[in-house]
């Protein structure tokens, strides 16, 4: 009884086939309204999950998720109802990293400054010269021993996550320093960087407007 129970519960979305970022939107939107149960989200890219997962994570909820010939298929639920619901079959755990987890709890306890790039060039000028200068910036900050949050790359600025980029070495730098580096969804398709950019990477525009709205400062070349 208690699994039928749970089931007739679970609120489910169809969202295949959706540009970034409406799936996110719409199952916030769903989530913000304090559901009973299970949200069960059906979507049709690894990078959707990792959306969802992020999405997830920073509401302190916990998501499962498992691959069929549909697509993917996403469960949120809060850990409450985790411990009574066996929605999924041998679920697979979704790639839920604990240190994010831990980021997004901290985030709010000491002052929080964000990088945003939306240019790969750092300001206007001769091209050559503005994509070193960038390069330049990026060490300047890294060298300093500044650590920000995150940095945030949309429209051409994803093109320096390109492992041919003279950029890719201190973004690495500082992804192993335990910054966030994530580029746009929608503009790594756009550019055609799909099979360049680590999926783990890659997040949405809802996700940028947050860590935008969350930061103290915000520094943008």
């Amino acid at each position: 009884m208690s699994t039928q129970k749970a089931s007739e519960k679970t609120e489910r979305l169809d969202l295949r086939g959706l540009m970034c970022p409406e799936p996110v939107l719409r199952t916030k939107k769903v989530l913000d309204g304090k559901p009973q149960g299970a949200v069960e989200v059906l979507v049709d890219s690894d990078i959707n999950v990792m959306n969802l997962t992020r999405l997830a994570n920073s509401l302190g909820l916990v998501l499962e998720s498992q691959h069929g010939n549909e697509g993917y298929t996403v469960v949120i639920k809060d850990k409450k109802t985790l411990e009574h619901s066996h929605d999924l079959p041998a679920p697979e755990k979704a790639m839920q990293s604990s240190d994010e987890t831990t980021k997004h709890a901290e985030k709010n306890a000491k002052a929080t400054t964000v990088v945003f790039i939306a240019k790969d060039t750092f300001g206007e000028g001769d091209r050559d010269f503005s994509l070193n200068l960038m390069n330049v910036f990026l060490q300047t900050i890294l060298q300093a021993g500044h650590r920000p949050q995150a940095i945030l790359l949309a429209n051409t600025g994803v093109r320096l996550m390109d492992p041919d980029s003279s950029v890719i070495k201190v973004l690495n730098e500082f992804k192993a320093a335990g910054v966030n580096v994530f580029a746009c969804g929608l503009c790594v398709e756009f550019y055609g960087l799909q099979e360049k950019i680590e999926k783990e990477q890659i997040t949405n525009m809802f996700a940028i407007c947050e860590y935008l709205f969350s930061a103290d400062k915000i520094i943008s070349p």
